[in-house]
């Protein structure tokens, strides 16, 4: 792919796994998909975004028959992208594309979104040039303006953990987006995602998942649930995408986990 691009993607209730070679925007426009990277999974509806690296493995599975996204492929070398850039005072690759992440649109440009979604026309690869970089300039410079924001405020602020979990903790079931946990924490989400990073070394998504593993794995060891209740009560799409995200967590299985812990008790 020589040249950036805007599109719309119906994906239904398709599953699937991608890896390429270009950086990708996508964007939750109508229904839900949920998205998982190799440490962090969420799900996509109106307005919340994933930040996807060049060679970043994800998988995607279509949670509604309407999901559809707004999708921006960012060539390799583009000249229209490196002008923006420059306009923007930042190296994509090194700010929005260092890691996979989350993020969520501002309010105010969801109308935006349904302006960008009328120009487009789905399952046509070729879009007006013009309109092609207006889509492009309009997300991407709102997105590193969102990335530069409320650095500075760092320094004096912490995060309040006992709340920050309580709150992740009562949603595991219908894990909670970077804006819903900002709020929860009444906090502007830049600022928020910035302090987590600061303070855990890890995304928001990520430190979401690791309370859920933890709940994982103390719900394999004392319960007898199968994984799809565990799966389900843990706001994964279905027992695969759990048993995934487990084994990258434990580096074993779900079932294996169970099958050590009944072991040891047994030797015990």
């Amino acid at each position: 792919m020589t040249i950036s691009q805007a599109r719309r993607n119906l994906i239904a209730r398709q599953k699937g796994q991608h890896l390429h070679d270009f950086s990708q925007i996508l964007i939750g426009w109508k229904g839900q998909m949920e998205c998982e990277f190799s440490k962090e999974t969420s799900q996509l509806t109106t307005g919340t975004v994933a930040v996807v690296p060049n060679n970043a493995e994800h998988y995607f599975s279509g949670l509604s028959d309407d999901s559809e996204l707004l999708v921006i492929d960012l060539a390799p070398v583009d000249p229209y992208i490196q002008a923006l850039e420059q306009a923007c005072n930042l190296s994509f690759k090194d700010t929005l594309f260092q890691q996979p992440e989350f993020l969520s649109l501002d309010p105010e440009l969801m109308p935006m979104l349904d302006f960008a979604a009328s120009q487009l026309v789905r399952g046509h690869e070729q879009t007006n040039r013009q309109i092609n970089c207006q889509l492009i300039s309009l997300f991407m410079t709102q997105l590193s303006k969102g990335y530069a924001a409320d650095i500075q405020a760092l320094k004096s602020h912490r995060l309040n953990t006992a709340e920050l979990n309580s709150f992740i903790d009562q949603r595991l079931s219908s894990p909670p987006s970077n804006a819903e946990l900002a709020s929860a924490l009444y906090l502007s989400e830049s600022h928020f995602y910035y302090l987590c990073q600061h303070e855990f070394g890890l995304t928001p998504q990520q430190y979401v998942m690791s309370r859920r593993m933890q709940r994982a794995q103390f719900l394999l060891e004392n319960t007898k649930y199968p994984l799809a209740v565990l799966a389900a009560e843990l706001g994964f799409a279905d027992p695969s995408s759990f048993s995934r995200a487990f084994k990258r967590f434990f580096q074993v299985t779900p079932g294996n986990a169970r099958r050590n812990t009944l072991q040891s008790q047994v030797t015990s």
